[in-house]
């Protein structure tokens, strides 16, 4: 009989394995699907700004219609006038 905390490291070994193999399937189908993807956008016409919702985004999001992220604009306080000399 295993303890549930070697069982939990079974698990965490497995998932590892799995992922390891996930990658290399992906890695090896990324070419095939790429070809599609370009021959079904010359069959159908597609453009960039019609596939823009299915596409990766550069850099990162920016949080859009969030209040707090959104500082307000600091006051600036009034310039003191210097006092002139007599």
């Amino acid at each position: 009989m295993t303890t549930p905390q070697q069982r939990l490291e079974e698990i965490t070994a497995q998932e590892k394995q799995l992922a390891d193999e996930k990658k290399k399937l992906l890695a090896a189908s990324k070419d095939a699907d790429l070809e599609t993807v370009k021959q079904l956008c010359k069959q159908h016409g597609f453009t960039a700004t019609q596939l823009r919702s299915s596409l990766k985004k550069k850099g990162k999001a920016r949080a859009t219609g969030d209040a707090d992220a959104k500082k307000p604009a600091a006051k600036k306080a009034p310039a003191k006038k210097a006092a002139a000399k007599k």
